[in-house]
This record gives structure tokens, C-alpha cells and sequence, in this order.
């Protein structure tokens, strides 16, 4: 039996259970950076490598020698004699499972598919959770093909469509086909308000960050813990991840956010996230004011060149989120 869930902090949990079979995570930050179609697995986990090195999670040879033994335990899967995915409701790991699905033709496949984090329960939740594993249907395997393919398609339009066809709910008296996948849609729409919004320029993240200093959340902790664990519904993003979101906007050429006192020499120290009064603290710029008041974009001010799943958003391949119709537009310059 093979278990493959978000990371290491759910592997241990179930090692720790006691359960049959062994446990792999499937570690990659799929909502950033480019995942683009039509790659084989090698070139996109050379691609996924190039890219979360350029962050500061790893070098680009240590992050891919991870991938590519992740990837072989899971082509390895075909000898055993159940594969159980373990997988929470939030954007980051519904991607994993859409890719692991959209991998795997194992005869046996079940998950346990959380309404809630894995690595805060109980062992007899767990456990009961475990008993109470659903084998993936057909069906199933068709959504998460078809969904993945919308995430990795270039035009995200094809996202907004796939979000709208699996919406609305089954009629009375027919079962739902998608049982289980209730937390997909949501977690796509989530990936969606990711693109620069219409009249601001930022994405949610980097909205609700800014307004999170702006209204006293001045340390880094701070600001991560207020644009995240208080205000998102299913929290996706861990610090490391959410810091990626955040430093652009110091360093831009129209900052929207500065630095007061001392400034930690890398980006990686672990200085930055104190939380006594020698901590660095950060502050809105009056550009940053007016972002966040409509009266400037931050797109406009500083430009964007950024992956999100397949599609390159930048300045000239323009793609801008409404959150008011849940619609993306184009806003790509013309020659």
C-alpha cells in the first residue's frame, strides 16, 4: 500500500498511526510558478525545479533529484496493491491531487479527500478516516483530468468555463457524479483571484496583505498570520510561499511597501520573521495607499511578469481577474 499526501508533517502522522504500506509527499507549490501544457513529466519537473529555485526553496539540481524520485515511487505504484490519497481542501493540496490523478491508472486507487488540515487531527480521527476511504470513480478521474488540463491550459478562460460548468449543484434525485470533489471548484476560484484584479493591479494575496499592514500588522509575522490565517476560508499558503508574494512589492521600481529598521542581508533570513522590537517592520508607501484606495495600479506602476499554472501573465499578455462578474478579461496590449 502506497499513501501520498501534502509533506512531511502528514507522512510522519501516518508512519505514526501505525498503517500499512509506506507514505510519500507529493512537494511542489503547484499554484506558483509555471505548470505549462504540453510537457512531458521530465521537462516539467525540470521547468518546476528552474522555478523554485529562482524563490529560494532549494538549488534547481536538489529540488529535481527530489522530484524525480517523488515521481518514481509514484510510476512504482503499480506493484502495490492500493494507493490512498490523502488530501485537504485548500488550493495547494487540490493541485497535488488533480496531478497525481491526471498520473495515475492504478486499478485501486481510494482517498481520503479532508474537509479539514490532515496534520491538526486526532489519530483516531485519522484513523476513522482512514476506514471510511473512497474508492475514485471514473467520473472522478475525468474531472480531474478535465481540470487539470484548465489549469495548465494558456487562455485561462478555460478555467472560468470549467469553474462554471461544475458549479452548479446536481439536480434533486440525481447523485452527484463529482462526489467527494466539493472543495475543487471552490480551491480554482481561489487560484483565479491569484491574477492582477481590474482597478487595483494585486492579486488577492498581495490586496489583503497590504491592507493587513496598513491597519497595524506592521512585523512580517504579523502581516502573514492577518492576510492569511484570518482571513482565508481554506489557507493554502505557508510563510515561505506568502514572503514570494510579498518582496516584489518592496523592490519594485513604485514600491507599495518599504522597510523600517534594520533590513535583514537575504531574503531567506530568518530575521524578518522576529517578533521583538528589533524586527523590521513594514509600512505602506503612498503609492501603496493609492493602490489600495483604486487611485493607481499596480500593474500600471511597475509592470508584471509572472506564471500562474499555464498561463505567462505579463504586461503585454494581460489577464485581469473581476471579481464583481468571477470572469477573467484580457487587458493584452495590441500591436
Amino acid at each position: 500500500m502506497l499513501h501520498v499526501t501534502n509533506g512531511s508533517v502528514v507522512v510522519t502522522r501516518l508512519h505514526d498511526l501505525g498503517l500499512p504500506g509506506r507514505a510519500l509527499p507529493w512537494d511542489d507549490v503547484l499554484h506558483e510558478g509555471p505548470v505549462r501544457a504540453g510537457l512531458d513529466h521530465a521537462t516539467l519537473r525540470g521547468e518546476r525545479a528552474a522555478y523554485l529555485s529562482t524563490v529560494g526553496f532549494d538549488g534547481a539540481d536538489i529540488i529535481e533529484r527530489g522530484l524525480m524520485a517523488r515521481d518514481a515511487a509514484l510510476a512504482a505504484a503499480l506493484s502495490e496493491d492500493e494507493v490512498v490519497l490523502w488530501f485537504e481542501h485548500d488550493l495547494y493540496d487540490q493541485l497535488h491531487l488533480l496531478q497525481i490523478l491526471d498520473r495515475l491508472d492504478h486499478p485501486r486507487t481510494t482517498a481520503v479527500l479532508a474537509d479539514d488540515y490532515l496534520g491538526g487531527q486526532r489519530p483516531n480521527t485519522l484513523r476513522a478516516w482512514f476506514a471510511a476511504r473512497q474508492v475514485i470513480t471514473d467520473s472522478q478521474r475525468a474531472l480531474a483530468a478535465r481540470a487539470w488540463a484548465a489549469f495548465r491550459n494558456p487562455d485561462p478562460a478555460e478555467l472560468v468555463a470549467f469553474i462554471s460548468d461544475h458549479s452548479a449543484p446536481a439536480p434533486d434525485g440525481v447523485a452527484d457524479p463529482h462526489r467527494g470533489f466539493r472543495h475543487l471548484v471552490p480551491a480554482l476560484r481561489r487560484h483565479l483571484q491569484q491574477f492582477p484584479w481590474t482597478g487595483t493591479g494585486l492579486s488577492r494575496t498581495q490586496a489583503q496583505s497590504l491592507s493587513a499592514v496598513a491597519a497595524g500588522a506592521v512585523r512580517v509575522r504579523d502581516a502573514f498570520i492577518a492576510a492569511n490565517h484570518e482571513l482565508e476560508p481554506a489557507v493554502f499558503m505557508g510563510d515561505s510561499t506568502w514572503w514570494c508574494h510579498i518582496r516584489p512589492l518592496i523592490v519594485a521600481p513604485r514600491p507599495l511597501l518599504e522597510v523600517h529598521g534594520q533590513k535583514p542581508p537575504t531574503w531567506q533570513d530568518p530575521a524578518w520573521w522576529h517578533d521583538d522590537a528589533a524586527a523590521p517592520t513594514l509600512v505602506v508607501t503612498a503609492d501603496g495607499e493609492a493602490v489600495l484606495q483604486g487611485r493607481a495600479d499596480h500593474v500600471a506602476l511597475n509592470g508584471i511578469d509572472r506564471w500562474l499554472g499555464g498561463v505567462h501573465v505579463t504586461t503585454k499578455s494581460l489577464w485581469r481577474w473581476d471579481d464583481y462578474t468571477g470572469t477573467i478579461q484580457d487587458h493584452s496590449e495590441r500591436s
